[in-house]
């Protein structure tokens, strides 16, 4: 009887396995595959789709953030599903993961959405400045002007366009020697007809100003803010724009006066090739890159001297204006047995000489040793050669790496330029300067005044250093030629205040 019992349970054991395995043989393997693996969606509410598919039931998992949705959220066999993302309100990226699974298999979808743009500040917004170049073609070139159109307009508190201020045809091209190859470009704009400019006198020339080495953004405009409080004839004058380039935002630039003869500018007159009477109307620049046509170069400084007005001028005119510098500087190194203390003052205007170097000894602006960007002029019926405008200055005032111009001690103008080294021989002159120097450090130079200008420009030019930093992340860099990087707007504005505080105590003693 036990061995029948046991032969069944022998014969049933054998019919449970060739059933199973029979069973094994028929279950068919799950399939999942996926269209997208990635799905990356702007700012603004948006739908992308991903199609499923499957042999089998899925489901997605339903642990999802509240800014994504998905539909269906399960299904058979092949199925297209939608994905939408709502507005992304934050200013950082939002991320999430999909999970789709079967009872055996599992997929996973990343998503991410951009951040929101930051919230426009609040605060004092410049004119906004629109350039849109004929076909948008790039500026590349600093000789050719190509066409292109500006527009003007003023913004509220939070940066919304008030009203359009101008519109003009205009002509536009590159300009600078060391600035135009840096990144953020400055550039010269001739407008098809003259016009009034942000209030500033009818013109038609212009220039934009990028300031990139300069990460205060406003070194140029102190210079021009001391040029007029010392009296020069004519200091150029700037607005301080926000600008778009063909639809990009470029960042702040500083829109305003170019250096030409004019009524409202230089005010001389313009010499013709026909004037009989050729004693004026000459615009220099003392330029030892030579970057003007005509040029020509004194005999003991070895001052060069490019003839920036009359454009084209004729031989006897060039004779005289090259004749008439070259008198001044035998003045200056006592020539002849002339007494320097008697007879310069009769050709050389003595304010704005001392004003300038002044200036240039107060920034220890490293070109202001009488061999770059140096302008001087010549009036008709004026015996007097005149220094100025004050131009350059955005390396100036402790921002720049060489020639010892960082340090707030020493002499620079004084002891480089060979005019001013024979000036100081003569203590009558030595005087001049003194009591010039105290005249101006008692009321127009005052620390209080400096640094009241200073602090008010910060302020005024808060939300564009913000938005012109975001085009150009160079607060942690250094660009050429910076002595230091402090790695903030108000750190750059700091060291700026240190660094004439310091040079303003240097300089008090040394012109007591």
């Amino acid at each position: 009887m036990k061995k029948q019992f046991a032969f069944l349970f022998f014969i049933l054991s054998i019919l449970f396995s060739i059933t199973s395995c029979s069973d094994k043989d028929n279950e068919i393997e799950e399939t999942l595959s996926l269209s997208k693996s990635q799905l990356f969606f702007k700012v603004s509410t948006e739908k992308q789709s991903i199609t499923i598919k499957s042999n089998t039931k899925w489901e997605i998992d339903k642990n999802i953030p509240l800014w994504c949705t998905v539909s269906p959220m399960s299904g058979k066999g092949d199925v297209t599903i939608t994905v939408e993302a709502k507005e992304n309100t934050q200013e950082v990226t939002l991320t999430t993961q999909l999970l789709i699974k079967t009872k055996t298999k599992i997929q996973k979808v990343s998503i991410q959405q951009e951040a929101a743009p930051p919230a426009p500040l609040e605060g004092y917004y410049f004119p906004l400045l629109t350039i849109n170049t004929k076909n948008g073609t790039p500026i590349i070139s600093k000789d050719d002007y190509m066409d292109a159109t500006i527009k003007i307009e003023s913004r509220d508190n939070k940066g919304v366009i008030k009203e359009k201020l101008m519109e003009a045809d205009t002509e536009i091209k590159g300009r600078g020697n060391s600035t135009w190859g840096m990144e953020k470009k400055p550039y010269k704009l001739k407008l098809k007809e003259s016009a009034q400019v942000l209030g500033m006198p009818k013109n038609k020339h212009w220039v934009l100003l990028a300031n990139y080495s300069d990460k205060t953004l406003m070194r140029n405009e102190l210079a021009f803010e001391i040029s007029r409080r010392m009296g020069f004839a004519w200091t150029p004058r700037m607005q301080y724009v926000d600008v778009l380039l063909n639809g990009e935002y470029i960042g702040n630039y500083m829109l305003g006066e170019h250096i030409r003869v004019d009524k409202n500018r230089v005010n001389i007159p313009e010499l013709k090739a026909t004037d009989t009477d050729i004693t004026g109307g000459y615009l220099l620049e003392i330029d030892e890159r030579k970057g003007e046509p005509v040029w020509f170069e004194t005999l003991e400084a070895k001052m060069t001297f490019c003839v920036n007005t009359p454009e084209d001028i004729p031989a006897d005119q060039k004779e005289y204006i090259s004749s008439y510098i070259q008198n001044i500087e035998n003045i200056i190194y006592g020539k002849d047995d002339v007494n320097p203390v008697e007879e310069l003052p009769k050709y050389l205007d003595m304010q704005s000489f001392i004003d300038y170097l002044l200036l240039n000894e107060l920034s220890k602006n490293v070109d202001g040793n009488l061999r770059l960007s140096t302008f001087v002029y010549k009036n008709r019926g004026d015996d007097k050669l005149y220094f100025g405008p004050v131009w350059d200055y955005d390396i100036a005032f402790g921002n720049v790496n060489y020639d010892n111009c960082d340090m707030i001690s020493e002499w620079h103008a004084r002891t480089r330029a060979p005019w001013y080294q024979q000036f100081f021989s003569h203590p009558e002159f030595e005087n001049m300067v003194k009591d010039r120097w105290n005249e101006l450090r008692g009321n127009e130079l005052s620390d209080a005044n400096i640094n009241t200008f200073i602090d008010n420009m910060a302020g005024k030019i808060n939300v564009s250093q913000y938005y012109n930093f975001q085009k150009w992340p160079i607060l942690n860099m250094q660009v050429w030629p910076n002595p230091i990087v402090t790695g903030s707007y108000q750190g750059e504005v700091n060291y700026l205040k240190t660094w004439i505080k310091n040079r303003l105590s240097w300089m008090d003693p040394q012109l007591k």
